[in-house]
């Protein structure tokens, strides 16, 4: 409330220079030492973080008007009710639920309370002991009075985000769980044309049903915050410099920074330390490179799919906790580690004549790009974004699952033609053309290894995937050892094994194989033959050296 029609919040007009000279803007008037002295200690005050603080001085102040026009005072359950979302309590220290690391003590945060209360609501007044009063309630209340709405909680020492719930302080049995979902701040100013960015992602992405699922995907999860879907988007490149990083810049603006964890590869993503990733509303992890079948790829996929997972944070006990992520990832490397038909992603070619380095295209696309950052330079040119996503039917669109039979794009067409993993198919033709049927797990990593290198376990996933079966056998004298066979209507046993034609000799299998692997008969593989056994299963490189030191 205003107490002179001259005052301004900035620099309220001291009182001793009232109704002694007429103010113009642009007059060019001395101001007297006392008047300098009186905007110095303003322009210091509000350089401090106190410009709205009701310093005894006096001065100008902004106060709440109630209803019948008359400065609004306010209750002493509402001051409580408002304090008592501002901190919470664990092991008789305090928080800010907006700086959760810093501790405080008690007559710490009486004294920040005191100074934010009179802040916030300035004509708010008790003596002395209604203070004691208040602080008794607010920090260390009765049993039989405890009211959580006006008393500061105990804290669980768990964050998570909740998307959309505007609360910062949510309650679990008793205890609190701080949610660090923040609203965008752009959300709230009125936005403008976003045409910049349509402009950039008909560029990008050109066909347009293609382009349509991505955008569907982006209102939907918009426009659903609180639910999580269940498949991600992938944007692949050979080249760089596509505009890969602008997409995703552009999504970290519309969820906002403080609700998006950017992680470059998968290993914070899936290692143990992986809750500082996990708590926000979008995941952009860039470079993905991963293997087929492996435990990274498999993380994965399940991070995507599942509505909970084990988070872990430093000093902090494992638990299991409820997700929201969206996830958006890209690379450079021909996503081969994905299964046939895969549901958890969908994936955009971002492969034009546009690229950075040499592309032909380069100055017009470089243009639609530098619009785009224009753009998403300014809350309002971000909420134009967000109101043509908000404004989107998605109804009928189903982030649940997708449907790959109606909805791939041509690299996902490509990577079905090659997704049948081109090892697998060429270990299967060379192992037919050689009339193999039998192979010793011993040897089995080798045989893939004259293709690719694989990891130790990727034998398990190959064979079983050529609908071979693994079992322990005896030939040459020797004593029982696993291998793998090629099931027929002829069991294997006696040393021998049915090769479709007639019954061969295991041991004549095992030189196929040898020789497969050694042509020059160096014995490497029957070194490996002899030494990867105890008296179960093969032993891998680790566990042997284990057993050496």
């Amino acid at each position: 409330m205003m107490n002179d029609d001259n005052e301004t919040q900035d620099h309220p007009v001291p009182a001793e220079t009232k109704g002694s000279i007429e103010w113009h803007e642009d007059d060019d008037l001395p101001v007297s030492a006392d008047a300098k002295a009186y905007l110095d200690k303003h322009d210091k005050r509000f350089q401090q973080g106190l410009g709205n603080y009701p310093h005894n001085s006096g001065g100008a102040q902004f106060v709440r008007l109630g209803n019948d026009g008359k400065s609004y005072v306010a209750s002493v359950p509402e001051v409580l009710q408002t304090v008592s979302s501002w901190y919470v309590k664990k092991d008789n220290k305090f928080h800010d639920v907006d700086n959760l690391a810093v501790k405080y003590t008690s007559h710490d945060v009486k004294q920040v309370v005191v100074q934010r209360i009179k802040e916030l609501f300035p004509t708010f007044y008790l003596n002395s002991n209604g203070w004691a009063d208040f602080f008794k309630v607010l920090l260390d209340p009765p049993v039989n009075v405890l009211d959580p709405e006006q008393t500061i909680p105990v804290w669980s020492g768990q964050t998570a985000s909740f998307p959309s719930n505007k609360q910062k302080v949510l309650f679990k049995k008793g205890v609190a769980v701080i949610n660090i979902w923040e609203t965008p701040a752009y959300r709230e100013v009125l936005g403008i044309n976003a045409k910049a960015f349509w402009d950039f992602l008909s560029y990008v992405i050109p066909v347009e049903n293609e382009r349509e699922t991505l955008i569907n995907w982006l209102a939907w999860v918009l426009q659903n915050e609180g639910k999580k879907p269940k498949w991600a988007i992938l944007l692949y490149s050979q080249k760089q410099g596509t505009g890969k990083t602008t997409l995703t810049d552009v999504c970290k603006a519309l969820f906002g920074p403080a609700n998006t964890g950017k992680t470059n590869g998968v290993s914070k993503l899936v290692g143990r330390f992986n809750k500082e990733v996990l708590d926000n509303k979008l995941v952009i992890v860039e470079e993905v490179e991963v293997k087929k079948g492996s435990t990274d790829a498999n993380r994965i996929k399940t991070l995507i799919t599942e509505d909970s997972t084990m988070v872990e944070a430093k000093f902090m006990p494992s638990h299991d906790q409820i997700i929201h992520c969206a996830f958006v990832m890209t690379t450079n490397h021909l996503p081969l580690w994905l299964e046939e038909a895969d549901r958890r992603f969908f994936i955009l070619n971002f492969d034009h004549e546009g690229y950075n380095n040499g592309g032909k295209d380069y100055g017009r696309f470089s243009k639609l790009v530098g619009a785009v950052y224009d753009l998403i330079s300014t809350d309002k040119g971000i909420k134009g974004i967000y109101d043509d996503l908000m404004a989107r039917d998605v109804k009928s669109f189903n982030a649940m699952s997708l449907d790959v039979a109606n909805n791939s794009t041509s690299i996902m067409t490509k990577l079905r033609d090659l997704s049948p993993d081109v090892v697998k198919q060429q270990v299967k033709e060379l192992l037919e053309e050689k009339s193999i049927v039998f192979v010793p797990v011993s040897l089995a990593g080798k045989v893939i290894d004259l293709f690719a290198h694989r990891e130790a376990n990727s034998q398990t996933h190959l064979f079983s995937d050529l609908g071979w079966e693994k079992k322990k056998f005896a030939w040459n004298s020797g004593g029982q050892k696993w291998a793998w066979f090629k099931p027929s209507p002829f069991p294997p046993g006696n040393g021998k094994v049915w090769d479709g034609g007639n019954y061969a000799r295991m041991s004549d299998q095992v030189n196929k194989v040898e020789n497969l692997i050694d042509p020059q008969g160096n014995n490497d593989s029957r070194s490996a033959l002899s030494q990867s056994y105890d008296d179960d299963e093969p032993t891998t490189p680790v566990v042997k050296r284990v057993e050496v030191l």
